[in-house]
């Protein structure tokens, strides 16, 4: 698969470095920052439980046709999976493969399907709580801030605002 940094940092024109788990700290000094066993399996966790977010999603657009707010929140999805992927190749945690799991909450119309919205991005919301309550590595904490972000200031809010 073609990447634009790693093409960079292959060229040795810059782009993040391709060695995991080591960063600078503030003095330029380099740091091991590995995950612990705990925060690898949060951050498997956490990739699961986008995948079923856009599955879920996926699920509502395959039922009832290109609706929003589901296609936008889908793609956005499909990002926060791309970004957990991307810190789990950097710290060599094993990337789960999507296993095609939907939320198990009932909906049948696009009102049901946006209340299911809501209820799915307060449990995502939720369990990034969870997940920051075990980790200490600061990469893997900012990431998991700005997910529950999108989750809670974006994603709810248009699910809530969701009026067929």
């Amino acid at each position: 698969m073609y990447s634009p940094s790693l093409a960079a940092t292959d060229a040795g024109r810059g782009g993040p470095p391709n060695i995991r788990g080591i960063q600078a700290n503030p003095q330029g000094q380099t740091v091991v920052t590995a995950l612990s066993e705990q925060e690898a399996a949060g951050l498997a966790e956490a990739i699961q439980e986008e995948y079923t977010a856009m599955n879920t999603y996926q699920a509502v657009i395959n039922a009832l046709g290109d609706v929003q707010p589901f296609v936008r929140i889908a793609r956005s999805e499909q990002q926060h999976v791309n970004a957990l992927i991307r810190v789990a190749q950097r710290f060599g945690v094993d990337v789960p493969e999507n296993a095609g799991e939907v939320a198990e909450i009932e909906w049948s119309t696009l009102t049901e399907a946006c209340q299911m919205g809501v209820i799915f991005e307060q449990v995502d919301a939720a369990l990034y709580d969870d997940l920051m309550l075990n980790t200490t590595n600061p990469m893997l904490t900012r990431v998991y801030s700005n997910l529950q972000r999108a989750s809670l200031e974006k994603h709810l809010p248009a699910f809530e605002a969701c009026n067929p």
